[in-house]
């Protein structure tokens, strides 16, 4: 059986994205504990889009979040243009959560094996190891990915891609 895994660098693009939603998330908690934030952001050549609902107390100014997330990734943020769509959580998701739910939340399931250093399946485990060393050696590769296909436990297929920096 083929089983394939993924790996991005921590500069990736769906790295970034996910750090913007994140430093949204701290800077909203940090103001107001009760703040409920649903932040999603997308990102490529030249745009970033964060969406989402947000029902809180705090003053969060969007664009300077991606500002600091690009600056610290070495990304000129004048290099981008930011849409923001956000909006307030809506009632029905509200009462799930007060009622002791989720909300719209899935449940992510995954599994560990005790053969890998990691504990994590082995096409994983090589494509974050590879991953690791092409940024230990090459960290201006910031937009890399590495993809591991197994076959029946032995290796099948190495598809790596990465950034070439001037």
């Amino acid at each position: 059986m083929y089983k394939t895994a993924e790996c991005v660098s921590p500069a990736h693009p769906d790295k970034l994205c996910d750090q913007i939603s994140d430093i949204i998330l701290d800077a909203c908690l940090e103001q107001d504990p009760n703040s409920r934030v649903a932040m999603e952001t997308m990102g490529g050549h030249g745009q970033i889009y964060v969406t989402g609902e947000l029902t809180t107390k705090a003053d969060v100014d969007i664009e300077k979040c991606v500002h600091i997330v690009l600056l610290e990734n070495r990304y000129n943020p004048k290099d981008y243009k930011i849409h923001q769509n956000i909006v307030s959580q809506s009632p029905d998701i509200a009462r799930g959560v007060d009622t002791g739910g989720a909300g719209d939340q899935g449940i992510m399931v995954g599994y560990a094996i005790a053969n890998t250093p990691g504990q994590i399946p082995a096409e994983l485990y090589l494509a974050r190891h590879i991953l690791k060393l092409l940024w230990t050696h090459f960290e201006q590769a910031r937009d890399s990915k590495s993809q591991v296909t197994m076959l029946d436990g032995m290796i099948h297929t190495i598809v790596l891609s990465a950034e070439r920096i001037p």
